[in-house]
């Protein structure tokens, strides 16, 4: 007995720590990718004004900036004689004046006055740095200098010169193979994008002092505002042959393409996602739009939290807030724990995360109701009701419920409406026909994009397979891929640290990366605004350019080192290289710290670990973007999410996992929610933590069977007809609205309607003027006379309308088996023409 007792008070000892033991190894490895540990990274349209600006020079660029001072400076000593000889020192008048005077040698014959003048603008962009005393007053005056630019008219002389250089180049067909052989046209896009980003960019809040200090304060505010308007409405309008500054940009980049390298690459792709981000908007900006077009067309706003996951459980609700603390209290107490245990604070298995709700709405799909009902009343009632999505008589009380749950949380987004308007547009007559767009500054960038849009995702794709990943520099003429390291390469690589270089060439490349993202993203969104057709021509034009693929290879690489990267030198970053006298002898900043991030266990899972400290901002935003993208190509199209099966995306999104930031965690899920069905039974076995954060993480549909599909094999026959269906509906969206523009295109013929009301005014302007003698016995024959020469007539109704609009008084003459039978009725005026007026039978 004594033995026992022992035995029983050791086993009671024993149990409540093996137990507590488990539970907290089972919540460590349930929430590994659930518990998203933030980085310091927030999500954003771009970086900082500073940071943008920064990015424009490569470290190779350093000459140039010495060759802008000293042009500069040559002109202040030769013409600059008021306000002391410094240009903080002039009136805003006497600036006009020196402005004008650059502006008249920018358009001047000689090569050297346009060198110099384009070299003192680009001096006076940056912010004439020798005349202030820190970076933030030489950004300042960077500002003011841009539009006091922008007023004077430099932009329009700047554009054509940039244009005049690349017809330069192509006419002699030059290369370049280091950064010294394009400073001419690198200096003028220099300028451009600076202008851009100035002016285009909205101004931070001001202080109280600096509205002080600034003077009327509220009317420079509202100049800036006004000028700004004028500028997005002249780079989006007709720009020398282009139709807007991105349709220029796109140029460049096609003779990029092409072989003509001595085109600096980063600075073009910069400039055109800059046009695209200002001139159509950003995400919050999409957002706004889509609610007002949602009320304006009568669907409703579908207000909901930004579209990201919770960072911690704290975000959720409990449902049952009650009964989950008091089961919480009893399974504690029974365990033996409480409070002050070391680990209390932290998140379990037993804190009602199963009570817990995501703060998003479920939506549903009228597809989706109307094959709800359809297989209830195909079980319940043996019969089926096509077309009808409403009535539920008959149906068991809990079938009603549900039906009215899918009604409540319907979604009807723009594209639905889109869509039914594109159907009826299709059954409507051509005089009564109208385009229905959700966005005009979208729609015209489309209308302008539309017949090089394919060659732009081709191209686009081209220049970041070479940016995001690592291609050898001797092999990109071998591979087929573009050598974009031009510009970034000195002649003489002996005179400067090769680390330093190295560092240069991979900031070059992300930032390339960076820009294209960015741009191929605001493609997308803003044509999916505009209209739903335009977002799925531009998707399907990327998806046959290989995009999924090219996502996928630059997602397949150590994505936590990548998103750490250090490669920025910030003492030779401008505006600060300029003030800091930097030593290369200490090589400054050149090895930064190494970052912590999630490192893998023994069996290859990754295992809890401090958060990131620090990120690239430019690599993190690159990488939500490539994940974005893919996740949008392949909503909804079952044939590319195969696509993504077969490339055996899973384990390289498993691996993406590892970058410790909520929106990465979120995209990679919901890319694994798409595919999840396709990966079989023994993934979703190995795999159940994620299978858990997904259910955890992203919103659901209702009846969306996302995990196990049910007849998956016999429907693989439908995946490629769903997507030759999709081009066959593109190319007769086309045919309705762009015909005129896809003059080369092959494209259907739109169905021709005639309305009653078109019909009938056409037969009054036929009959006027004319007297009609129906015979007497009409009302006895018009019976054998409709079916003798109408309804056992064959006619060519092309011919007819073709002669009709050629020549109306015709009607009626010529073959009656081509063109329109003639009869036996005879009129006053002419007795071969049939008698065509409807009013005619009624008599």
């Amino acid at each position: 007995m004594t033995n026992g007792s022992e035995n029983s008070l050791r086993l009671r000892q024993i149990l409540p720590n093996k137990f507590r033991e488990l539970t907290r190894r089972t919540r460590k490895e349930s929430d590994i990718y659930s518990d998203i540990t933030e980085c310091n990274f927030t999500y954003s349209n771009q970086d900082s004004l500073s940071a943008e600006l920064a990015e424009l020079y490569s470290y190779s660029e350093e000459q140039d900036l010495h060759d802008a001072q000293g042009s500069w400076e040559q002109f202040q000593r030769n013409y600059i004689t008021e306000g002391g000889g410094t240009w903080v020192g002039l009136s805003e008048e006497e600036r006009v004046g020196h402005v004008g005077q650059l502006l008249a040698w920018l358009q001047d014959s000689d090569v050297v006055y346009r060198s110099l003048a384009s070299q003192c603008l680009l001096f006076l962009c940056q912010g004439n740095y020798t005349e202030v005393g820190t970076t933030e007053e030489c950004i300042a005056l960077a500002r003011r200098n841009a539009f006091l630019l922008y007023r004077c008219g430099v932009w329009q002389p700047l554009v054509k010169l940039t244009d005049n250089q690349a017809k330069e180049y192509r006419a002699d067909n030059r290369q370049a193979e280091h950064v010294e052989d394009s400073v001419v046209i690198r200096v003028t896009l220099s300028i451009l994008y600076t202008m851009l980003m100035h002016i285009g960019t909205p101004p931070e809040e001001e202080t109280h002092e600096d509205r002080r200090k600034e003077g009327s304060g509220d009317q420079k505010r509202s100049q800036e505002k006004e000028d700004r308007g004028r500028f997005l409405e002249e780079i989006s309008n007709q720009v020398g042959e282009y139709q807007n500054l991105g349709t220029f940009m796109l140029h460049l980049v096609f003779l990029y393409e092409k072989g003509l390298s001595i085109l600096p690459i980063k600075k073009i792709l910069l400039i055109f996602w800059k046009y695209l981000l200002f001139t159509l908007g950003g995400f919050e900006d999409i957002e706004r739009i889509k609610q007002e077009q949602r009320v304006a067309h009568g669907i409703g706003e579908w207000i909901e939290p930004k579209n990201r996951p919770p960072a911690t459980w704290l975000e959720l609700q409990p449902q049952f807030p009650d009964r989950v603390n008091h089961v919480d209290d009893e399974v504690e107490q029974l365990m033996g724990m409480d409070d002050d245990d070391d680990d209390a604070g932290s998140t379990s298995t037993l804190d009602g995360h199963a009570s817990r709700r995501l703060p998003w709405r479920p939506k549903s799909r009228q597809q989706d109701i109307d094959a709800y009902l359809s297989a209830c009343r195909q079980k319940f009632l043996g019969y089926e009701l096509e077309g009808d999505s409403a009535s539920v008589v008959g149906l068991p009380s809990s079938v009603q419920e549900g039906f009215r749950i899918l009604q409540e949380n319907l979604y009807v987004s723009l594209g639905d409406v889109a869509l039914e308007h594109h159907e009826k547009m299709l059954n409507t007559a051509k005089r009564n026909r109208k385009k229905l767009f959700f966005h005009p500054p979208a729609e015209k960038l489309y209308q302008a994009m539309l017949p090089v849009m394919e060659d732009a995702c081709i191209t686009l794709l081209k220049v970041l397979l070479a940016s995001a990943t690592n291609q050898p520099i001797n092999k990109g003429k071998a591979n087929g891929t573009l050598n974009i390291l031009c510009d970034v390469l000195p002649e003489d690589q002996t005179q400067i640290d090769q680390q330093r270089l190295q560092k240069d060439i991979a900031r070059h490349k992300e930032i390339i990366t960076k820009a294209v993202s960015a741009s191929l993203l605001l493609l997308l969104k803003h044509f999916r605004l505009n209209h739903v057709y335009q977002y799925e021509y531009v998707s399907m034009s990327m998806f046959y350019a290989n995009c999924i693929p090219l996502v996928l290879k630059f997602l397949n690489q150590d994505m936590t080192a990548y998103v750490t990267a250090g490669n920025s030198i910030h003492n030779l970053d401008f505006p600060r290289c300029v003030f800091e006298q930097i030593d290369e002898s200490k090589a400054p900043n050149l090895n930064p710290a190494p970052m912590t991030f999630m490192p893998e266990s023994d069996d290859g899972e990754p295992v809890e670990a401090s958060p990131l400290a620090e990120v690239c901002w430019r690599n993190m935003f690159s990488t939500i973007n490539m994940l974005r993208l893919i996740q949008k190509l392949t909503k909804w199209r079952p044939p590319r999410i195969m696509i993504l099966h077969v490339f055996k995306s899973a384990p390289i999104l498993k691996k993406t996992m590892k970058v410790s930031h909520d929106l990465v965690h979120y995209y990679v899920l919901k890319l694994f929610k798409l595919q999840a069905k396709y990966l079989g039974k023994n993934w979703r076995k190995v795999n159940m933590r994620v299978i858990s954060c997904i259910y955890q993480k992203v919103r659901h549909r209702l009846l969306d069977d996302w995990l196990h599909g049910n007849d998956l094999d016999s429907r693989q026959w439908e995946q490629p007809n769903e997507e030759q269906q999709l081009k066959s509906n593109l190319d007769m969206y086309h045919a309705l609205w762009y015909r005129h523009i896809l003059t080369d295109a092959t494209l259907p013929d739109v169905p021709c309607m005639i309305d009653d009301e078109e019909s009938c005014l056409d037969i009054e302007l036929l009959l006027q003027d004319e007297t009609i003698e129906i015979p007497k016995d009409f009302d006895r024959t018009y019976r054998q006379w409709l079916k003798r020469e109408v309804y056992d007539k064959e006619y060519d109704w092309d011919v007819f309308l073709k002669d009709f609009e050629d020549d109306p008084s015709s009607l009626g003459s010529g073959d009656p088996t081509s063109t329109t039978p003639t009869s036996e009725i005879s009129t006053s005026k002419n007795a071969d023409r049939p008698m065509l007026d409807g009013r005619a039978g009624t008599t």
